[in-house]
């Protein structure tokens, strides 16, 4: 990414936010008044209360495409300057979500030995290190490789891990990317 392209998500970002704050705030205050005019002019009732549901469902649609471009922008390390990507990439990196990683990259490799998957297996000792490396508190989690991290655990199109047509090569060097962002924490 350059940084025009920063910029300018990060504007995109700011509009998304409150263009949905503002419909989800108009679709409140329609409804709002179409319980009002049920008691004091009822015609005016269900044009007010459709007309909140539709100003409300356009808000819920920003908020969607705004969820969308920050995941979207949480996998682009040079998206980490604006605040909001870097926030929403460090929830991946706590220690709640750094467990239940584990868990899955554990079980996943349970899986894959009761099916004998020679793909998965191939990689078993750069996952069950990365399993290991996930529930040591000792280490801090880059939110960068945490989010890819998310991704090898959860995109079944792109991930070598759950994509049955992707190389165990790709398997172990994308679990060797996620493993280089563990750091030993600074003692402060």
């Amino acid at each position: 990414m350059y940084a025009r392209a920063v910029d300018q998500a990060d504007a995109r970002l700011r509009e998304l936010r409150q263009e949905a704050r503002g419909e989800l705030a108009l679709g409140a205050a329609a409804l709002a008044a179409s319980i009002v005019a049920t008691e004091v002019h009822p015609p005016l009732a269900v044009p007010l209360f459709l007309g909140g549901v539709v100003v409300g469902v356009l808000g819920a649609r920003a908020m969607w495409r705004r969820w969308d471009l920050l995941e979207h922008l949480s996998g682009e390390r040079d998206a980490y300057v604006i605040s909001e990507i870097r926030a929403f990439a460090s929830r991946e990196a706590t220690t709640e979500r750094r467990h239940s990683f584990a868990a899955l990259v554990r079980g996943r490799l349970h899986e894959a030995r009761l099916v004998a998957d020679a793909r998965v297996l191939a990689v078993a000792d750069e996952l069950e290190a990365l399993a290991s490396e996930l529930e040591d508190a000792s280490l801090a989690f880059d939110p960068a490789s945490a989010v890819a991290c998310v991704r090898l655990l959860s995109d079944v199109t792109q991930s070598p891990l759950l994509n049955q047509a992707a190389p165990p090569e790709d398997l172990r060097s994308r679990v060797r990317q996620i493993r280089s962002g563990f750091k030993p924490r600074s003692r402060s």
